[in-house]
């Protein structure tokens, strides 16, 4: 009977380990996010922007499933009446379903920040179990140098200064827990020179792929290509079998069956629209700077003002050039290679070409693009990934860090493990441990509570439908969010993460001339058509909020149109900061156009591009004849078609002022303008006149 029992006080031992190091983690984290312990229930980590969108997301899903039992890909809470899908939504649907517990036990700050410590504590304790396993296959042997080794790449994976600046809210990136637990189960998986199929290992890594791509689809992209270069990295060495391929297969295959449902709307979409893929150059000014690996997190406690200054000139925001690996697991990292004691070649190749990726198309130091002799952009391999489908629509490239931290993490602590077997001293261990701790310290970390104004308690209390248009409205305000999980009536509007050229903000007039702070090509009266476009898009309430209106054009354009709109009427409510606005019902419905997504976007003078082919809708409240009229750029031997709803062709006409007479139906009626130009024609405008004009 001594067998079993030696066996079950060691098990009792390991978990009592675990146990340790996972309460490690989470003591750690709620230090180095101090205040946030201190106003659990009442702030969320970060700068007040981003947060408030991932806030939303997490009521975006128990709101869609518990109150309006509908798809959370799907919503119609925002951009009303017709609503806009969140494919390309950063929703990390695995957090909106594993906080529905805590949302209804206690509040929506509670659920984000248990997101917190769950992500920043458990990815500590994965990587730890990853190096614990990677370094024993690299030739260490157990005992407490081999657990300081262990622990200090989970503290420099989940601490790491990257994983800290996406704290500021992008929640799809520092939920990144499942990462360590899939590079695990994926070794484990495909070992050397190993024939035999190791399924069960196989249907972990599936397991883990799976959740951390329900956190972010970044994740699954970055994964794919770690785990191809290890299988590049087995064949090179010899020592792939068949049954790596298989395994690699199974766990693909699992991924791939189980996501499919959410994966074949976005290749839907992507297919149909390109709203989701970055515009030109964006993917090279979100790329990372050489710089930014070696200058300090301007988060530090201690010289964060001094980095914060080196860092002004790198590209990108702070939240995403702050990819800091740290002076001291660089040198443990060199130290560690240096001896060859453990064999973790394929760990700094690994760091190397995510460095790599990092950097992106183009190289940058110091805030510039490197160019060779003839002036062109000196390219980078990543050129080369961006030719691969969906790959493009990644724009930020500068989280491949991520993996470059893991990789560097398991480095350093083979490192330590290999200096603690020279100098075997405990204290020299939670030195080093500590020294790492300070050297990514960003005490005290920003919390922000809401700054919900009162008078959406009184909306919330308000039981009659319709929209809220939040203005100003030139660009989504995360704020609107946070309201919105107060007052939960419909948005307008609303910040997602692609903007979609579908919704009606940026097409129809009025909320075109909000958004854009000028008219476009469809532009009417806004005095005279805004009660026809609030009828038509369900808005009740104009909120008007001076915070967030930044001087300059912004605030004289939106004025000047609520002048134009409402006039001497009484707001509903007002205050320092809130007027609000009640709109009223239309005696006077006007007939107006609206712009199909096709169409190019809205240039100074007002001008859009016509391509081939582009749709307006004409929306009518009777059957009536109107004249539309489109001014072009075009001249006299340049003809403009027209297409009716059934694609009956209705007449062409030339020049640069061309007329149709059409008869309108009552609803919405939708025509195909053409042209024969290659390139396109640039119209000015689209107005409808009655016949007798």
């Amino acid at each position: 009977m001594a067998v079993p029992s030696q066996k079950t006080s060691t098990d009792t031992n390991k978990m009592g380990r675990y146990v340790a190091v996972l309460g490690f983690f989470l003591f750690s984290t709620l230090l180095l996010t101090w205040p946030l312990a201190r106003s659990f229930g009442t702030a969320i980590p970060g700068d007040a922007f981003d947060g408030w969108q991932n806030f939303w997301n997490l009521w975006w899903v128990k709101e869609a499933l518990l109150e309006q039992h509908s798809h959370p890909y799907v919503t119609d809470a925002l951009y009303h009446p017709t609503g806009v899908s969140l494919w390309f939504q950063t929703i990390n649907i695995f957090n909106g379903l594993a906080s529905l517990p805590i949302q209804l036990a206690g509040n929506l700050f509670w659920a984000y920040n248990a997101v917190v410590l769950f992500s920043f504590a458990v990815a500590g304790f994965g990587a730890t179990l990853l190096a614990l396993y990677v370094l024993c296959q690299a030739g260490a042997t157990p005992g407490w140098q081999l657990w300081a080794g262990a622990i200090l790449a989970g503290v420099l994976f989940t601490f790491s200064p990257f994983h800290f600046a996406h704290l500021l809210g992008h929640m799809q990136v520092f939920s990144l827990a499942f990462i360590p637990f899939y590079v695990l189960y994926m070794l484990r998986a495909l070992p050397p020179n190993e024939g035999r199929l190791h399924s069960r290992d196989a249907a972990f890594a599936a397991l883990f792929l799976i959740l951390a791509a329900l956190c972010d689809w970044y994740f699954a992209l970055y994964l794919g290509l770690f785990s191809g270069l290890y299988l590049l990295w087995l064949l090179v060495r010899r020592q792939l079998c068949w049954s790596h391929v298989g395994a690699l297969a199974m766990i693909y295959g699992l991924t791939g069956l189980v996501i499919a449902p959410l994966l074949a709307p976005m290749i839907s979409e992507s297919v149909r629209f390109d709203f989701m893929k970055p515009p030109p150059g964006q993917v090279v000014d979100l790329s990372a700077d050489v710089l930014g690996f070696l200058i300090p997190s301007g988060q530090h406690t201690v010289w964060g003002e001094w980095a914060g200054r080196l860092r002004q000139g790198l590209p990108a925001s702070p939240s995403e050039n702050t990819l800091f690996i740290g002076v001291i697991p660089l040198l443990l990292a060199g130290y560690g290679l240096a001896l060859r004691r453990l064999k973790l070649a394929f760990w700094a190749i690994a760091a190397l070409v995510f460095v790599i990726f990092a950097l992106g198309p183009v190289l940058h130091v110091a805030g510039e693009i490197v160019t060779l002799p003839g002036g062109s952009a000196l390219p980078l391999p990543y050129a080369l990934l961006l030719k691969i489908p969906f790959v493009e629509i990644a724009r930020t490239v500068a989280r491949y860090d991520l993996l470059v931290t893991l990789s560097v993490g398991v480095l350093a602590g083979g490192g330590l493990y290999s200096l603690l077997l020279a100098r075997p001293n405990k204290w020299l261990a939670a030195i080093v441990i500590a020294l790492v701790m300070f050297e990514f310290s960003p005490i005290p970390y920003p919390v922000s509570p809401p700054d919900t104004p009162s008078w959406y308690n009184v909306l919330a209390d308000d039981d009659r439908s319709g929209a809220v248009l939040n203005l100003p409205m030139n660009w989504d305000r995360p704020g609107y969010l946070l309201y919105q999980t107060l007052h939960t009536k419909p948005l307008s509007a609303g910040y997602i993460s692609r903007n979609d050229p579908r919704t009606y903000p940026s097409r129809i007039p009025v909320l075109s001339d909000f958004r854009h702070l000028q008219p476009d090509i469809n532009a009417a009266d806004v005095g005279e058509y805004a009660p026809t476009i609030f009828e038509f898009a369900d808005i009740r309430w104009v909120v008007v909020d001076r915070y967030k209106m930044p001087g300059g054009n912004t605030l004289t354009v939106t004025e000047n149109l609520i002048t134009e709109i409402f006039g001497d009427q009484k707001p509903l409510y007002t205050d320092d900061r809130l007027t609000v606005y009640e709109t009223w019902h239309n005696k006077n419905v006007r007939p107006f156009i609206e712009i199909g997504s096709e169409w190019g976007p809205l240039q100074a003078g007002p001008a859009r591009l016509l391509p081939d082919s582009a749709t307006i809708i004409i929306h009518s409240p009777d059957s009536t004849e109107m004249r539309l009229v489109t001014v072009s750029d075009a001249d006299d031997s340049t003809s403009i078609h027209l297409e009716g709803k059934n694609g009956d062709a209705i007449t062409a006409d030339v020049g640069m002022e061309s007329t149709w007479l059409l008869a309108l139906d009552p609803g919405p009626n939708t025509f195909t303008i053409g042209t024969d130009e290659q390139a396109g024609i640039l119209i000015q405008s689209l107005r409808l006149e009655t016949p007798d004009n």
